[in-house]
């Protein structure tokens, strides 16, 4: 029977209920959880500068020319 479970084999071993193998393997996928979920994060995060920089962006262009930016960037590098 397939749980879903990461490393599932570990449960079909003999006696293995009395060890510390599942409880290390269900750390590990913890931490899988864990990952995904910060991950999700950081792809939102991301999103969110995207879009203030590109606000902060045209907020300038309304202060200074084209031209002024551009020359900006370039010194900038």
């Amino acid at each position: 029977m397939k749980t879903g479970k990461i490393m599932a084999w570990i449960d079909e071993l003999p006696g293995v209920a009395g060890t510390e193998y599942p409880g290390r393997r269900d750390g590990i996928a913890e931490l899988m959880a864990e990952a995904a979920e910060l991950t999700r994060k950081a792809e939102e995060l991301r999103s969110r500068a995207y879009f203030n920089a590109c606000g902060l962006e045209g907020d300038t262009r309304r202060q200074w020319t084209a031209e002024q930016i551009e020359q900006a960037k370039h010194r900038a590098g």
